[in-house]
C-alpha cells in the first residue's frame, strides 16, 4: 500500500510573512546576536528588535524551537513594558510561525488571531495588516481548512489593492496556490506560484524563491509531470542551501525523494531521502525523522531488500508512538502490514493489519462523536430560531388580521381573482418565451460546434486519412524516407486535432464562464512557448477578474486574440521581453501585450499576423483592438472589451 499523498503531509510548508527587523545598529548573524543581547540592557526597542530576529533566526536555520519560544516571549514582554505595539505584534507573529514549524496547529492559530487583532488594534500600516491577514489564512490551511484560508487571502489581496501597497506581498500569492492545491486545482495554484516566484526574484530572496518553486514542483507531482517537478525540486535545493535553511532543504530533499521514486529511480530516490533524514536527524526533528525512516522502508521494499524494508519502517513506527501521532501510527502500521503480506509471512501481516484496523475504529469514533454533537447541537439551535421565527410570523398574522377584518369584501375578493388570474397569464407568457430563448440558444451552440469540429477538426482528419491510406503503398514501393515523412504530418495532424478539440471542449464549459480562467488558460499556452524561445514573460492578473462572467462568445474570442498575438509574438518579434496584463477597467476589460521585438511597420499589409483576423474577432464583440508598432521599436497590443 502505498500512500506517498499522506506522507507527504508530514512535510509542513511555511507560507508564514516573517518580515525581518530592519535596522542597520542590529547584526543579523545569530553569534553576533547574542553578543548583542548580552551586552545591552532592555530598555529601548532595539532590544526587542534583536531577540525578535534571534528568536525568528532560531526557528528558521537551527529549528530550535524551545529556544526560539523563550526568546519570544522575552520579546513580547519588553514590547509590552515600553509599549512597542509593532513589537508586541512581531512576536506574536513568530511565535506563529515557530508554533507552525514545530507542527502544533491550534496554537498557531491562537497566536496569529493575536497578532493580526493587535494589528487591527493600534492601527498599524496597511501592509502589517494585509501580511497578518495572510499569516492567518495559512493558519487556517494548516488545520485543514482551505476554503477559510482562501477567503482570508484574497481579503489580503483586497487589502493590497485598496492601498495600492507595493511590492505585492509574494506571501500571499503562495498561500492562495496553496490553497488551490489543498483543493485539488494544481494547474490554477501554478499561476498564483509564477506570480510569487516573479515577486521574490526581484527581492532576491533565495528563501522565498525555494518554498515557491518547492511548490510548484509539487503541482507538477499532483499532475504526474515528474521531469517538471524535479527541475523546481533542484532549483528549490540551491535556494534553499543560499538561505542556509536546513529545515527547507530537508522537505526538499524528502519531495525529491518522493518524485524519483514514483519514475523508478530509486537509488537515487534512497541517496535523497537518507540526506533529509541526516539533516532531520542533526535537528532531532522527530516527526521528520518518522517520515524519512517510512519512506527509505518503502524505498527497500521496492528494491527487494525487505530486512532493511523493515528495520527502517519499525524505527518510524517507533517515533510515531513516541510523538503520540495517530495518523502516522495508522500509516505505518499499513505499510509494514503490506510489507509482511509480500515477504509471505501471513502472521505477522495479519497481526499489523489487525493493529491499523484498531487505529482506524478508535479515531473514527472520536471524530464521529465530535462530529455528531456538533450536528445535534446545530439542530437545536435552528429549532429553537425556527420556533422563534414561527411564533413571530403568528403575531404578523394576527395583527394583519385584526387591522384587514373590516376591509374585506366581495370586491377585493374579486379583484384579488383576477389579479392572480392576470398573473397566471403572464407566468405562462414568460415561461414559454424562456423555454424559447434557452432553446435557440442550444440551437446557436449547436450550430457554433459543429462549425468549429468541421473548421478544426474535418479538414485535418480527411489529412489523416488520405495519408494513412499512402503509407501501405510506400512501404510496398520501399520508399523509408517518404513513409517516415508521412508518419511525422499523421503525428503533427493528430496533436493539432488533440488540441483543437480540448480549446473545443474548454470554450462550451460552463465552468471556465470567468476572466480568471481566460487569463490562466493564456498563460498556461503562453509560458512554455516563451520559455522556448528564451523569452523573459511576465504574466499579470487582476484578482478582481474572478467576479466577472463572460459568455461562452466573448469567453471564445478574447482566447483566440490573446493566442494569436502571442504566436505571433514568439514567432515574428524576436524579442528578449514580454509582458501580458489583464486588468479591469471599471465596467470593461483590458488585455495588453507587449514586446521589445523588431516590430514592424503598420501601414504595411501583413499576411502571417492575423491583424484582420484578430480586428474581426474584436469588433464581433464590440471590443476595440488597437496595434502599435514600428521598426526597432516593439509591438503593443491593446484589447478592449465589455465583459
Amino acid at each position: 500500500m502505498k500512500l506517498l499523498s499522506c506522507l507527504r503531509l508530514t512535510a509542513l510548508y511555511l507560507a508564514l510573512v516573517t518580515s525581518d527587523i530592519v535596522n542597520a545598529q542590529i547584526p543579523k548573524s545569530l553569534d553576533s546576536l547574542e553578543t548583542y543581547v548580552q551586552t545591552h540592557q532592555p530598555t529601548d526597542t532595539n532590544y526587542v528588535n534583536a531577540l525578535l530576529r534571534m528568536g525568528n533566526l532560531t526557528t528558521r536555520t537551527r529549528a530550535n524551537y524551545d529556544r526560539a519560544d523563550s526568546l519570544l516571549r522575552v520579546a513580547e514582554k519588553v514590547a509590552i513594558k515600553l509599549n512597542f505595539s509593532r513589537g508586541i505584534y512581531q512576536a506574536n507573529t513568530f511565535l506563529g510561525a515557530n508554533y507552525y514549524l514545530s507542527g502544533r496547529p491550534q496554537q498557531t492559530l491562537d497566536y496569529l488571531q493575536k497578532a493580526l487583532a493587535i494589528a487591527e488594534a493600534n492601527k498599524l500600516s496597511p501592509r502589517i495588516r494585509a501580511n497578518a491577514m495572510t499569516n492567518l489564512g495559512t493558519a487556517y490551511r494548516n488545520l485543514n481548512q482551505p476554503e477559510k484560508a482562501l477567503e482570508i487571502y484574497l481579503r489580503s489581496l483586497r487589502m493590497q489593492d485598496q492601498y495600492a501597497i507595493q511590492p505585492r506581498n509574494e506571501d500571499t500569492y503562495i498561500g492562495v496556490g496553496l490553497a488551490l492545491k489543498d483543493t485539488r486545482r494544481p494547474r490554477e495554484a501554478i499561476a498564483y506560484f509564477q506570480q510569487a516566484l516573479v515577486l521574490n526574484r526581484k527581492l532576491n530572496a533565495p528563501y522565498g524563491m525555494a518554498i515557491t518553486e518547492q511548490n510548484i514542483g509539487r503541482c507538477y507531482d499532483d499532475l504526474e509531470q515528474e521531469t517538471n517537478a524535479l527541475a523546481y525540486y533542484r532549483t528549490a535545493l540551491k535556494h534553499a542551501k543560499e538561505a542556509e535553511s536546513a529545515l527547507l532543504q530537508a522537505d526538499i530533499l524528502v519531495n525529491t525523494g518522493l518524485a524519483l521514486r514514483k519514475v523508478k529511480r530509486f537509488e537515487e530516490a534512497k541517496r535523497a531521502i537518507e540526506q533529509a533524514l541526516a539533516m532531520s536527524s542533526q535537528q532531532g526533528n522527530k516527526g521528520a525523522m518518522a517520515t524519512d525512516y517510512f519512506n527509505l522502508g518503502q524505498l527497500h521494499e521496492d528494491l527487494k531488500d525487505y530486512k532493511r524494508a523493515e528495520v527502517n519502517m519499525k524505527k518510524a513506527l517507533a517515533l510515531a508512538n513516541e510523538l503520540d501521532d495517530k495518523n502516522k501510527i495508522a500509516i505505518y502500521t499499513q505499510g509494514l502490514a503490506d510489507l509482511y503480506g509480500g515477504m509471505k509471512n501471513f502472521q505477522q501481516a495479519y497481526a499489523y493489519q489487525l493493529e491499523k484496523n484498531k487505529q482506524i475504529d478508535s479515531t473514527t469514533v472520536v471524530r464521529t462523536s465530535a462530529e455528531v454533537q456538533r450536528l445535534v447541537a446545530q439542530y437545536k439551535t435552528e429549532k429553537k430560531e425556527q420556533e422563534i421565527k414561527l411564533l413571530r410570523q403568528q403575531a404578523q398574522l394576527r395583527e394583519k388580521e385584526l387591522i384587514n377584518k373590516r376591509l374585506q369584501t366581495n370586491a377585493l375578493l374579486l379583484g384579488g381573482a383576477l389579479l392572480l388570474l392576470l398573473g397566471l397569464a403572464i407566468s405562462a407568457w414568460l415561461l414559454n418565451r424562456s423555454r424559447l430563448r434557452r432553446l435557440e440558444e442550444a440551437q446557436a451552440l449547436r450550430k457554433q460546434i459543429a462549425h468549429d469540429l468541421h473548421d478544426e477538426v474535418g479538414s485535418t482528419l480527411s489529412s489523416i486519412s488520405l495519408l494513412s491510406g499512402m503509407v501501405n503503398s510506400l512501404i510496398a514501393q520501399k520508399r523509408p524516407e517518404a513513409v517516415e515523412r508521412a508518419i511525422q504530418k499523421i503525428n503533427t495532424d493528430a496533436r493539432q486535432i488533440l488540441e483543437a478539440m480540448d480549446e473545443i471542449i474548454w470554450t462550451i464549459n460552463p465552468g471556465n464562464d470567468s476572466l480568471q480562467r481566460i487569463a490562466m488558460r493564456l498563460q498556461e499556452y503562453a509560458q512554455p512557448l516563451m520559455e522556448s524561445k528564451a523569452i523573459s514573460f511576465t504574466f499579470q492578473t487582476d484578482p478582481a477578474l474572478a467576479d466577472i462572467p463572460v459568455s461562452m462568445e466573448v469567453r471564445r474570442n478574447l482566447y483566440l486574440i490573446g493566442k494569436e498575438a502571442i504566436n505571433n509574438l514568439v514567432k515574428y518579434s524576436e524579442a528578449t521581453q514580454a509582458t501580458v496584463r489583464v486588468t479591469r477597467l471599471t465596467d470593461q476589460l483590458e488585455m495588453l501585450i507587449e514586446d521589445n521585438g523588431r516590430g514592424f511597420d503598420v501601414t504595411k499589409p501583413r499576411e502571417r499576423t492575423g491583424q484582420s483576423s484578430m480586428q474581426q474577432r474584436a469588433e464581433a464583440v464590440g471590443g476595440s483592438l488597437d496595434v502599435q508598432s514600428a521598426p526597432g521599436q516593439g509591438t503593443r497590443l491593446q484589447l478592449v472589451v465589455n465583459p
